[in-house]
């Protein structure tokens, strides 16, 4: 037996013993595996997909996960990323992932899978001692990577193109100077326009420097996405089927994308928040959500069965018993109308049409005679609604929101109900006909109005139920991530409802706040902060929806990472690029002259580390100012009271850093949170950080070490500091956001105001107007029509003018001229055009250019 046949027969008793064995119903999971070199054990995971076999060389992914995926356990990679939808999609994954895990969590983030680094490097070989144990195939190996991972697969791929059959970088970056050896590598990369960790910027310059080398690459760039879009990549076909056969499968993303049920992280609690959120859902704003309500609720909330209905009845001295059995029921809700109308009350009330009761069978027996009739079927609401009118008492329990039903009132019109003779009749007995039986069923039934009602009325505890379902609120994520100050760590938070209460005007409710453990792991048991401010009287007025959140918030998150020694990041890993200088060692030999007398082997790392929590109070009443143009500024404090520098070095082989000295920094900063409207529709929230900034700090060398010349220039660095971070808050994330509607089936609300309310910052929503602009040189008429209306009008604009609407629904919009007749809905919030196409013609309406 040659070398190659001694290396089978090892590899065949290892696959035996391992999950090379599986067959393909065994397989598609995770297993663990641990590399082991020099330095000592190493633990990582393979996904093995359905269907493998030890016989079939399997297509491979190295997958590089991001900055918060650090760590030795070899589990959190598979958590974020690729790895939930590789699970997700089942047999439509075709790959074998191996996932290495970056074990240095104190290092530079942009760099740790660069190659010529200890984690990068330990990824390749990690990958070889994969193919060792499972059958992949040599030529089908890609190489994917996220964020820091990004990084990671541009600086890899570029060093080690024999390597790889396609490279794939997400949210990521790199040395543009480094991409030519990628040229002869099919290479596909994807970012987020709205990325505010890691600008979409680096993808471009790398994407283009590879374009100039020569390089065969593809580039997508999702205009409203951010950092993570994993929905966008991992959930479009077209990306899987292009790793699959990257020279013979275009590099375009499928037009439509799969919805999977991709599971989530684990969310294990580290820290609790009461009064963290909260809203009012004053009437006004209640009465648009009444609109949406019938697409947002369950299709099948009007359908089920009920208990079979039993009677008594005298014909012709003889005594019989009724019963009708195996009765269901389905039916449309048409309208929702909800009210407020005092304490502890609200008022729904359910516009059902179309609700027919089926009576499966009915039995009619007596002493001496007996019936039996087939279905009978009862229609209630086939001309118009019929209402069902109930009270609920919004109350919590377990931290969820209940509704006690507190009373219920339904009637039918005797002209919205209908009753059809059973289909077949049966009889026993002298005297008894069918017709007799199927007459004395119908009017029987149409007599029994009452007791239908009733029955109705039984189902309310189950729609109940299901509103309360409805009700339900579980991601704050979008809220609080807007405010984040980090470049990582972004929090994943769940709410919880803490108190509610309801007046005649809306119903309030202010919600507790849960972080989770941002490494995954479980701390004994979750912190308890204090209350954040939030409370009913903050938000008890106004007829509008009203969305508050304390962003004093952010002191017990930012100490949650504290806590966990994450709250760290090399000056050079920084989004804004001007910080970098602070990490340059030739402006540190100019603030710590000491410094040159180590040679220029000796590396120098500067790293910004978070020591005392960040507070965020309400600003002096006055202290700022709205730029032109915009709604009155609310001004907040920010600050942070113990930032730190910290400066070290590292000689030559030597693995670890030694400090050698700390910048201890406290910054004050004045900032006026402003909301601007640019157009109909856009609505910025825009953060002006004032000129009364106070940084102040000193600095010192670290223990141990004793400096040749003493001096620290602290001033030269906190200027250097202070033009960074005025910088970074001029033009960086912070600076302006963008606040899309919220969505509520066809209708939407639209941020109309933000106000400070002592330590609570509160967005007012209403609802948007329909508008319509002339800008054609003639006059034109049009009508309209609402989906519960007839048509109105006809309304005349003049040129130049504009007309709006304040409906919370899509308006039906027609109008005849020289073009024809033309019917659109025009949707709740939406601006429309009436001007002369651009190709010439009679003027028509259009979607407005905004």
């Amino acid at each position: 037996m040659d070398g190659r046949g001694i290396r089978r027969g090892v590899l065949g008793i290892v696959c035996g013993l391992t999950v090379c064995g599986l067959n393909s119903a065994q397989a598609q999971q995770f297993v663990e595996r641990v590399y082991r070199d020099a330095e000592g054990p190493h633990k990582y995971s393979v996904f093995v997909p359905a269907g493998y076999s030890a016989n079939r060389p399997t297509p491979a992914i190295l997958y590089l996960h991001g900055a918060g995926e650090r760590g030795t356990d070899g589990v959190k990679p598979t958590l974020v990323g690729l790895g939930p939808y590789a699970k997700a999609r089942g047999a439509s994954f075709p790959f074998l992932v191996v996932f290495p895990q970056a074990e240095d969590t104190r290092g530079r983030l942009l760099t740790a899978w660069q190659a010529g680094q200890a984690d990068g490097e330990r990824a390749l070989r990690i990958l070889d001692d994969a193919r060792q144990q499972f059958a992949i195939d040599a030529q089908r190996i890609a190489l994917v990577g996220w964020s820091m991972g990004g990084y990671g697969a541009w600086s890899l791929g570029a060093a080690y193109p024999q390597r790889w059959s396609a490279v794939m970088a997400i949210s990521g970056g790199g040395n543009p100077e480094t991409v030519a050896g990628l040229k002869s590598i099919p290479v596909w990369a994807f970012h987020g326009a709205k990325d505010s960790l890691v600008p979409a910027s680096e993808s471009q310059r790398m994407v283009q420097a590879l374009k100039d080398a020569g390089g065969q690459v593809a580039y997508d760039e999702f205009p409203d996405a951010g950092h993570e879009i994993f929905d966008q990549v991992f959930g479009n076909d077209a990306v899987i089927a292009w790793l699959l056969d990257p020279r013979g499968k275009p590099a375009r993303l499928s037009a439509t994308s799969t919805a999977w049920k991709v599971e989530p992280p684990p969310f294990v609690p580290a820290v609790e928040i009461p009064q963290a959120m909260g809203f009012r859902l004053g009437n006004e704003a209640l009465k648009a959500l009444s609109y949406a309500a019938p697409q947002m609720v369950p299709r099948n909330m009007l359908s089920g069965r009920l208990n079979d209905m039993y009677h008594s009845t005298v014909v012709q001295g003889r005594s019989f018993s009724v019963t009708f059995s195996g009765i269901s029921y389905s039916g449309q809700l048409d309208r929702v109308q909800i009210q407020a109308v005092g304490a502890g009350r609200v008022n729904i009330q359910l516009g059902l049409r179309n609700i027919t009761l089926v009576i499966g069978g009915t039995y009619v027996s007596g002493a001496r005679h007996a019936a039996q009739a087939g279905p009978i079927s009862i229609y209630i609401g086939h001309n118009r609604p019929v209402w069902l009118s109930l009270d609920v008492a919004p109350y919590i329990e377990n931290r969820r929101v209940r509704l006690r039903a507190a009373g219920v009132r339904f009637s039918i019109p005797p002209d919205n109900f209908y009753v059809s003779g059973p289909a077949g009749v049966s009889v026993q007995g002298f005297g008894m006909t069918q017709d007799r039986v199927a007459s004395g069923l119908t009017s029987g039934l149409y007599g029994a109005r009452s007791r239908i009602e009733s029955e109705v009325t039984s189902i309310v505890p189950r729609i109940v139920q299901q509103l309360e379902d409805q009700l339900q609120i579980a991601d704050a994520g979008p809220v609080v991530s807007s405010m984040w100050p980090l470049p990582v760590y972004q929090p994943r938070l769940r709410v919880y409802p803490d108190q509610i209460a309801t007046d005649a005007r809306g119903v309030t409710v202010v919600l507790g706040v849960s972080a989770a453990a941002p490494d995954y792991s479980a701390p004994p048991a979750p912190t308890r902060a204090a209350p954040a401010g939030v409370s009913l009287a903050a938000l008890a007025d106004g007829q509008d929806l009203q969305v508050a959140v304390a962003p004093q918030v952010l002191h017990p998150l930012t100490q949650v990472l504290i806590d966990r020694d994450l709250a760290h990041i090399d000056l050079l890993d920084v989004p804004e690029k001007s910080f970098h200088r602070l990490a340059d060692r030739q402006v540190l030999e100019e603030i710590l002259p000491d410094l040159k007398r180590f040679d220029p082997q000796h590396e120098v790392r500067a790293e910004l580390v978070l020591a005392a929590p960040l507070h965020v109070r309400a600003g002096a009443a006055g202290s700022a100012g709205a730029a032109a143009g915009t709604d009155p500024a609310v001004p907040l404090e920010l600050e942070l009271p113990q930032v730190r520098v910290d400066v070290s070095l590292r000689g030559p082989q030597q693995r670890s850093w030694r400090p050698y000295a700390h910048f201890e920094l406290r910054l004050k900063e004045q900032v006026a949170a402003t909301l601007r409207k640019p157009s109909h529709q856009r609505r910025l929230l825009e953060l002006a950080w004032l000129a009364d900034r106070s940084l102040t700090g000193e600095a010192r060398f670290a223990e141990g070490v004793e400096p040749q010349e003493a001096v620290i220039h602290t001033d030269r660095f906190l200027e250097l500091f202070r033009e960074s971070w005025q910088q970074w808050t001029s033009a960086g994330p912070a600076a302006s956001s963008a606040v899309p509607d919220l969505e509520f089936g066809l209708t939407r609300l639209r941020l109309d105001d933000v106000r400070g309310q002592g330590q609570v910052l509160a967005g007012v929503f209403r609802v948007p107007t329909v508008k319509i602009t002339n800008l054609s040189d003639e006059r034109f008429v049009y009508e309209t029509k609402g989906p519960y209306s007839r048509w109105g009008g006809p309304y005349t604009l003049e040129p130049g003018k504009s007309h709006e609407f304040e409906i919370p629904y899509p308006l039906t919009y027609r109008h005849t001229g020289k073009a024809g007749t033309e019917v659109y809905t025009l949707f709740a919030g939406s601006h429309s055009e009436y001007r002369v196409p651009r190709g010439g013609g009679p003027p028509r309406l259009f979607q407005a250019r905004e």
